[in-house]
């Protein structure tokens, strides 16, 4: 972001989507909220963060309006992560991929022993299975009404999300149209 001159770039932009998501992947040192809103409260937690995001782009000059907030329509995990508060922003020995939302709903969320967990600092969900010691980052319904209401008061041009068949039945996609019209 500070090579580029966003400031004078967006001039000849209709709109710019902002990727706000994929902040912990395969290449972080440690777990953590992949498509977090605001930052968490724990001292190691780092401040990539969708709302960092986008004020590093207002800050730069470009109207609000033009911005698109990014949204993850599937989660990633890890495994062999440290069990301290619930594996979230723990080392882990590997990244074990992503999976769909869909997937999530019918096989992870409070099913084959991973529990939902809710950070109240960052606006995030997170799933965390101590037997098998497997932590999962991800978007659900709450977060993203979270996300609606930081795109209304921000006065944001919209959201974008990726990728559309991971939310096959759309209970994403319901979740904004009816919380961002």
């Amino acid at each position: 972001f500070e090579h580029t001159e966003m400031g004078e770039v967006h001039r000849h932009l209709d709109f710019i989507n902002i990727m706000t998501y994929d902040f912990f992947t395969a290449g972080s040192e440690t777990t953590g909220h992949h498509t977090g809103l605001y930052q968490s409260a724990h001292p190691e937690a780092p401040a990539r963060t969708a709302a960092a995001a986008v004020e590093r782009h207002l800050d730069a000059g470009i109207p609000p309006e033009k911005l698109s907030l990014g949204v993850a329509f599937y989660g990633r995990a890890w495994t062999g992560v440290r069990a301290e508060r619930n594996g979230l922003h723990q080392p882990y020995e590997e990244f074990a991929g992503y999976h769909s939302y869909a997937t999530l709903v019918e096989e992870y969320i409070n099913e084959r022993g991973f529990t939902r967990h809710w950070d109240a600092s960052a606006k995030a969900p997170y799933l965390w299975a101590p037997d098998s010691t497997t932590f999962i980052s991800y978007e659900d319904p709450e977060s993203l009404r979270r996300k609606a209401q930081f795109v209304r008061e921000k006065n944001l041009g919209g959201v974008m999300y990726w990728e559309h068949s991971q939310d096959y039945r759309e209970v994403l996609l319901d979740v904004l149209h009816e919380h961002l019209r």
